[in-house]
């Protein structure tokens, strides 16, 4: 008796957690989902890939100060609302080093390409 108690307790256990996991997603609308999915950080976004597509458009454009600081500026317009890791921090580092030294410019545009690039950005 003890032993087919134990086997219920086990059964009930197993059915119970098999009830508590997540199913696949088999897009039928008979239920709106109740949260919108993450967005993977891994992957570039539309705000991203506009920083990224911009900072390539004018990156050999940008040898002056000004021509660096207006660059910054206009990468810093999309990169602050993307969700892409590393696309957002690299900008204001990119902005910060726009009137600094040709050598922290150039570290600053590596870093921010490193990052498009790292997200799968295409040229």
């Amino acid at each position: 008796m003890r032993n087919r108690h134990i086997l219920v307790a086990i059964g009930l256990t197993a059915l119970a957690l098999t009830a508590c996991q997540p199913t696949e997603d088999t897009g039928s609308s008979d239920t709106k989902p109740t949260k919108a999915s993450k967005p993977d950080p891994t992957k570039l976004d539309e705000a991203g890939e506009f920083a990224c597509d911009d900072f390539a458009a004018d990156y050999k454009g940008a040898q002056t100060e000004q021509a660096r600081l207006n660059l910054a500026d206009k990468v810093n317009k999309w990169a602050p609302k993307s969700g892409t890791d590393r696309i957002a921090d690299t900008a204001v580092v990119l902005a910060r080093a726009a009137d600094g030294s040709d050598g922290s410019w150039q570290i600053a545009a590596d870093t921010f390409a490193t990052a498009c690039l790292d997200a799968d950005w295409k040229a």
